[in-house]
């Protein structure tokens, strides 16, 4: 039934969609460049799990199911034609039961884009904006679906036997046809054929323009997606570049222009944002979409070499605010959530390194921070001389490293700030000493010589400072012979194993939640004593997300007779944020505060105990616990503290 014309017109589609694809990829190019390239079975296995078994579009039920339908109604309809067209014809005993196959997929993929629809215009949830072209899309699709269905009632209508049984979709439909006269109904298949066709081609000419220019891009997204360490920042180099970080849209990667035309505005990162859930200006799909529309009205100037005559700034003009740049906590859960894999956190802090290292501006409460990390090499400004002072006040002797003494250890105790100077985590460091001790474990830790790991310098967007103190950390520890860093804080555990490497300090970096475990494992620690009560433990963002440690705290406190534990909602790597990451914890918040939303939901349990294991969660869930009065019955304890009750 394909003539020349339509021969004609699938190729008019084909070079129209290509058309659209090389002009945004020409848009595209005009970023900076970033290799993206390796490690080529990795990638096309990233994409096949993306796209084919849906991994993240699944975690939104029943979406994510409805959304599955519509792909691999397009997907195996596609395939089974094209291949029968260029390769062979079934055999009847092949085609019958492979059209009632397809009947059916066809039937799951136009109810899955029926209730899509339902979804978007009949419940209309918060992270759905809709526009013109969404509903054009869903419609275009069912009409696809329907045309199909009605070019087969039409064909099967012609039929006698038991032929058009195997297709009952189109049987059904095919019923009331059958009072026409055989005539008209050959004048139906070529009619409704056609249509159909049509539709198909004027869908696949319109890809890259429209809503569902997220199939060709997602999916180079996706292939093109971060394969290094997950959440270690890209560094700067501050002897050569030109400008530190992102000020005009421009100076963004390719790859970061590419998250940009491969967003579907589904949402989905926005539902999940601390920020935005408690009532802040920040949402990372306005962001996305923001400096989408900026880069589009800015990408003619450029190609004239004329950005300089492009008037609106990107922040502050081009829709992305101060309050928004600095809103966000980096607590990553839109990049773990985004079906797209698109990198919203890296422009945010790409954004911030501009403003503090280009422009200077930064919120008052970081220009102290900063002042207290150069000055003091710790966030709080205590003095430095003062950072064993811990050691005394909680009646522990850890053994101090000195060059000199040519020490051998079994691992390198990294006590970070919190742990030195905050009185309260004081206490959590020294109860894993006193568990260190119990099992015989051989270590050390670097008193003075320890600094600030660097993490709120970079996540504040002070990449100079945080280069700064990570040289001087690796210098001190390559001095020791340091190959294995135990961490108690997520944050220095991220950069002390994922970022450091990017300067040359490479070591086997583990939280306290798996190295206390092991000793478990090991017998080198046992529990002697039951610990009643009912627990619910809250998974740091830096320690789920980031890392990927969500069994281990879980493992190690289900190793402690008598305590129940009680899961909240949110929780493992769907964890809801405390809200002190990317520098929040020494930022004042307005409205709303996260880590009261966080500590309710940990209080709804009904717990009498929340278990944490990172200083920063530990020091918002108290704050929270408090601001609901119920300190005198909810204790916030880290896992250490726990295991050192219950364990000799």
């Amino acid at each position: 039934m394909v003539n020349g014309l339509d021969f004609a017109l699938i190729l008019l589609a084909v070079a129209v969609a290509a058309g659209g694809i090389v002009a945004k990829a020409r848009r595209i190019a005009l970023g900076q460049p970033e290799a993206r390239s390796g490690d080529l079975r990795a990638r096309i296995g990233g994409v096949c799990r993306a796209v084919l078994r849906h991994d993240r579009i699944l975690r939104d039920q029943p979406e994510g199911r409805h959304h599955l339908y519509l792909f691999y109604a397009f997907v195996i309809p596609l395939t089974v034609i094209v291949v029968v067209q260029v390769a062979f014809s079934l055999p009847p005993v092949l085609a019958r039961p492979l059209g009632l196959a397809l009947d059916l997929v066809a039937g799951f993929g136009l109810f899955g884009t029926v209730r899509l629809y339902q979804r978007r215009y009949g419940e209309q949830p918060d992270r759905l904006d809709n526009r013109p072209e969404d509903r054009w899309a869903l419609i275009l699709l069912m009409a696809i679906f329907v045309t199909g269905f009605l070019t087969e009632a039409s064909r099967l209508s012609l039929l006698s036997g038991f032929e058009y049984l195997w297709n009952p979709i189109g049987f059904a439909l095919g019923i009331p046809l059958h009072l026409l006269p055989e005539p008209w109904r050959l004048v139906l298949v070529k009619f409704f054929w056609r249509l159909h066709l049509y539709l198909v081609l004027f869908t696949l000419a319109s890809l890259p323009y429209g809503k569902l220019g997220h199939i060709p891009f997602g999916v180079a997204n996706i292939f093109l997606r971060n394969l290094g360490p997950k959440g270690a920042f890209r560094p700067i180099d501050i002897e050569t570049a030109e400008v530190y970080g992102v000020g005009q849209v421009e100076q963004f990667t390719r790859k970061q222009l590419l998250d940009l035309e491969a967003c579907v505005r589904c949402g989905r990162c926005q539902a999940r944002c601390p920020a935005y859930n408690t009532g802040k200006s920040l949402s990372p799909k306005k962001v996305i979409q923001d400096l989408r529309a900026h880069w589009i009205a800015k990408a003619p100037y450029l190609r004239k070499g004329q950005g300089d005559a492009f008037e609106q700034p990107m922040i502050e003009g081009g829709g992305v605010s101060h309050e928004d740049i600095w809103a966000c906590t980096t607590c990553r859960h839109c990049m773990e959530t985004c079906p797209m894999m698109i990198e919203h956190v890296d422009k945010i802090v790409d954004m911030r390194r501009y403003l503090v290292l280009m422009e200077g501006q930064m919120p008052q409460e970081l220009v102290t921070l900063n002042k207290n990390l150069e000055n003091n090499f710790n966030p709080w400004g205590v003095g430095w001389s003062a950072r064993n002072d811990w050691m005394t006040r909680r009646k522990v002797s850890p053994r101090i490293l000195t060059e000199e003494e040519n020490p051998e250890f079994e691992v390198l105790l990294w006590v970070g700030c919190a742990g030195a100077y905050d009185d309260r985590y004081q206490r959590v460091v020294a109860s894993v000493c006193r568990l260190l001790d119990r099992a015989g474990v051989s270590y050390g830790v670097l008193g003075t010589q320890e600094k600030c790991c660097g993490d709120p310098a970079r996540a504040s967007g002070n990449e100079y400072l945080y280069q700064t103190l990570v040289a001087e950390n690796i210098a001190a520890m390559d001095a020791l012979g340091v190959k294995k860093i135990l961490a108690t804080c997520p944050h220095c555990l991220k950069t002390l194993s994922k970022e450091y490497p990017q300067f040359g300090g490479n070591y086997e970096v583990v939280h306290h939640s798996q190295f206390l475990l092991e000793l478990m494992t090991q017998g080198r620690l046992r529990t002697v004593r039951d610990l009643p009560g009912r627990l619910t433990f809250h998974d740091s963002c830096y320690l789920s997300r980031y890392a990927d440690i969500v069994a281990e705290p879980r493992r190690l406190l289900g190793s402690v007779q008598g305590l129940e534990l009680a899961e909240m909602p949110r929780s493992g790597t769907e964890n809801f944020c405390c809200g002190a990451g990317g520098g929040r914890m020494w930022m004042e918040e307005e409205g709303t505060r996260i880590n009261n939303v966080r500590a309710e939901e940990a209080l709804a349990t009904g717990a009498d105990l929340i278990g944490a294991a990172c200083p920063f969660c530990l020091t918002m869930l108290t704050d929270g616990v408090k601001a609901q009065k119920k300190e005198e019955e909810v204790q916030v304890l880290d896992i250490a503290e726990i295991l050192e009750r219950v364990t000799a």
